[in-house]
């Protein structure tokens, strides 16, 4: 079929409904197909953002899939679950993939709460594998014959769960498929030995001198269709095509030593090679993995030219890929200036990130002061530890990871940080909500998983220029591990000055003092619900001290308790849950000089927070000056 008959069918192909529409249609109209599901993706996803790249690159993988396989009996575990649109498309929720990643519309992750196709939800990395591991091996001791199918990224392999994973696979199954989506990036392009490892096996000169063989034995089991093949892979070649003598390609190397035998790399857009591939790899009796090359972005020249942006990003013109320009840097954007601007002068400080340098804004770091700056791939246990060794040579390393990844870290931060007292910076962006990103990206939990940690110094800035203080600070801090907490997006506008300040650790700022009748201590950006909540209560007749705490730990005890020992009610907020939160150590500092002054928290309840805008999601759950006001009225009595 060719292209202008391609474009042609489409708007004559109804939007599928259910896996069992996608098998009715003729083999020669899932071309046509895939075309209306990349239009329908480009078209939507320029409304309300999401994860194109991924998804575009997985068309043809999702269709093959759901045409040789029947979920929700056969199980698919998606790694990371981010290119999961196609598949929740071809499951019954196509009249619902204009509402992904709204308030009460579709998750933009695989969400088994939301269909019984997505057999299990995900949102970070290298979970995949053993999860999928997990499934076999319960379908094996419950004799059913359902089949597995983990769909890993190249760059999940990067990550350690998943080598733990290949460890054990061979030991304790006989069936499962693993596909390897070789797109060559993660969120940005993959780094290290792994990325030229794979690689190393699309290109190996091995497949050039082994082409006609392959092709033949290809042919063979897949028949004559599997010879139209893509750009940089040759005919499809199965390892044991070389003799037990001869040198074997690098593509049997790794996971034939797992005990997992290895069939690829092929054509991930050819929808009957892997259409039959499947078909073939279903009826092995030893756990598989196929390796397919695709392109992320595939479809949409914007996404093909720029990758990393197309990853995930926020509303686009659909003609020329552009994004709404902000009006003020984002709290990503100012702390990647800052600290490089830090390391020009200052030959000591280094930038770790774990595959995210456009996320954390350290690509401007990677330009300007490319040899001390450190991608370490999707690693997170692995960056701090790095992160700690280069401490003990006397560097200054900024370890930049998403407060939800720095979770991976935890043990790495207590044993190795703490423990050893060692200078390093954690720097954990969207710290807070993250909106439409849902609960498995929202930073809701570092406080309180930090807060208990002896040795270790924590903050959160009420502003952009606060923000770049306490960078400055934490280049000039050396006792021990210091934490920065930060939001996505946007602050409030207050440009950094042009030499940035000391700030006296534990020492808090009072914005504004009126009165005794409440305190409120807020840290972090919801100081501004303070101030509001603060006016409203002026308007009839109640006064109230604001505080813009700035220290997670330690808390500013002298101030704290000399205010909360003569206020009627305290309030504190925090963009944070409420459990082991900000406010759980203000209330423990009261109790502990024997002060019982009534405490409102305000922050985020004890459950995991839905997606949606951040303004819906505040109002709902209480985050708002109103409630705040509602709360302390009621302790007041009025």
């Amino acid at each position: 079929m060719t292209k202008t008959s391609v474009s042609s069918s489409v708007d004559q192909l109804p939007a599928i409904q259910s896996p069992a529409g996608l098998k009715a249609l003729p083999l020669e109209k899932l071309p046509a197909l895939a075309e209306k599901i990349r239009r329908t993706l480009i078209e939507t996803l320029s409304e309300t953002g999401g994860h194109l790249g991924p998804n575009l690159g997985v068309v043809e993988l999702s269709i093959a899939m759901h045409r040789v396989f029947n979920t929700p009996q056969d199980k698919f575990v998606w790694d990371v679950a981010h290119q999961a649109y196609v598949h929740k498309m071809i499951t019954g929720r196509w009249d619902k993939i204009h509402t992904i990643r709204q308030y009460e519309g579709l998750n933009g992750f695989a969400l088994r709460t939301e269909s019984e196709h997505d057999c299990y939800g995900a949102g970070h990395a290298g979970t995949a594998l053993s999860a999928a591991l997990g499934f076999a091996v319960g379908r094996d001791l419950q004799k059913k014959d359902d089949h597995v199918v983990c769909v890993a990224g190249d760059a999940a392999f990067t990550c350690g769960p998943s080598f733990e994973a290949l460890n054990n696979i061979s030991s304790q199954t006989k069936r499962l498929i693993v596909v390897l989506n070789d797109n060559e990036w993660s969120i940005d392009r993959n780094v290290g030995a792994i990325a030229k490892y794979f690689n190393s096996i699309a290109t190996h000169d091995g497949y050039a001198d082994l082409h006609q063989k392959a092709a033949a034995f290809v042919e063979s089991i897949l028949g004559k269709g599997a010879r139209r093949l893509a750009g940089k892979v040759e005919e499809s070649a199965k390892n044991l095509l070389l003799p037990a003598s001869e040198a074997k390609p690098a593509s049997s190397v790794l996971f034939e030593e797992f005990g997992i035998r290895y069939y690829g790399p092929i054509d991930g857009h050819d929808i009957p090679l892997l259409i039959k591939t499947f078909e073939f790899l279903k009826k092995q009796n030893e756990p598989v993995l196929l390796h397919i090359i695709t392109e992320k972005g595939r479809g949409y020249k914007p996404a093909l030219e720029d990758p990393g942006k197309f990853h995930g990003l926020g509303k686009y013109n659909i003609e020329t890929g552009e994004t709404p320009s902000a009006s003020k840097p984002t709290y990503s954007q100012v702390f990647a200036r800052s600290i490089t601007d830090f390391a020009k002068a200052d030959e000591k400080i280094v930038a770790i990130t774990a595959a995210m340098p456009g996320g954390t804004g350290l690509s401007v770091f990677k330009k300007e002061i490319p040899q001390r700056y450190y991608d370490v791939g999707i690693a997170e246990e692995h960056a701090a530890l790095f992160a700690c060794g280069l401490a003990c040579q006397g560097l200054k390393p900024f370890l930049t990871i998403y407060s939800t990844f720095m979770q991976r870290a935890y043990d790495m931060i207590i044993h190795d940080m703490a423990i050893q007292n060692l200078p390093v910076r954690l720097c954990m962006d969207r710290g807070g909500l993250s909106g439409d990103d849902g609960p498995t990206h929202h930073g809701l939990f570092d406080i309180g998983y930090l807060r208990p940690v002896p040795n270790l110094v924590h903050m959160q800035p009420k502003d952009e220029d606060e923000f770049v203080d306490m960078l400055w600070t934490m280049a000039n801090y050396e006792k021990g591990p210091i934490a920065i907490r930060y939001p996505r997006g946007n602050g409030p506008g207050n440009l950094p000055k042009e030499q940035p300040a000391l700030l006296e650790i534990g020492k808090a700022e009072v914005i504004s003092s009126v009165g005794e009748d409440v305190v409120f201590i807020a840290i972090g950006d919801v100081l501004e619900l303070a101030k509001t909540a603060a006016s409203t209560l002026a308007a009839e007749g109640v006064s109230s001290t604001v505080v813009n705490a700035r220290w997670i730990k330690p808390l500013d005890e002298a101030l704290f308790t000399n205010l909360a020992a003569k206020a009627r009610v305290v309030c504190t907020l925090e963009d944070h849950v409420l459990r082991n939160g900000f406010g759980c150590g203000v209330m423990e500092l009261l109790s502990t000089h024997g002060i019982t002054t009534p405490v409102v928290r305000i922050g985020w309840p004890d459950e995991f927070i839905e997606h949606g805008s951040v303004p819906v999601l505040r109002e709902k759950h209480g985050l708002t000056a109103e409630n705040a006001v509602r709360l302390v009225k009621g302790k007041l009595g009025r």
